[in-house]
């Protein structure tokens, strides 16, 4: 459930979190520090780190695959200058294959007006599960 009395620093995550899953660019960097730092201690490539909001840009550009995608947040923990958001992902894949749904926590600092951090744990397992074994569509003659 997320709260209706959000303190400026949670309604500035879940607004940064909403540009991100809607891919509006300049929302999101209106949102973030210009050396915002991103960090997936989860990624399926192991831990990885990002610097600066042009880099964090180009990290979520992987969402150019999916027709459709969006992370609703399910929970907020509201912490002050730390927010804690749980989401629940689902989109379509542009190729036809399988829905893809996931579950995320997001740990994001906030200073001064911009989110200067975002952790984002999700399971890896989950993305490579849902399409494990599924055939892609086939290829349409002269595509």
């Amino acid at each position: 459930m997320v709260p209706d009395n959000l303190s400026p620093n949670a309604q500035l995550a879940l607004r940064a979190l909403a540009c991100a899953s809607e891919r509006n660019l300049e929302g999101f960097r209106s949102c973030c520090a210009a050396d915002i730092v991103l960090d997936f201690p989860f990624h399926p490539n192991g831990a990885q780190s990002h610097h600066g909001v042009e880099e964090m840009i180009r990290e979520f550009s992987v969402e150019k695959v999916f027709e459709t995608f969006r992370i609703d947040a399910q929970e907020v923990l509201d912490c002050g200058d730390r927010i804690i958001i749980e989401g629940r992902s689902h989109g379509t894949y542009r190729s036809g294959r399988p829905p893809y749904d996931n579950h995320y926590i997001f740990i994001m600092t906030c200073k001064d007006g911009n989110v200067t951090h975002w952790k984002e744990f999700y399971n890896p397992l989950e993305a490579l599960k849902q399409n494990y074994g599924k055939p892609r569509p086939e290829k349409q003659a002269g595509a």
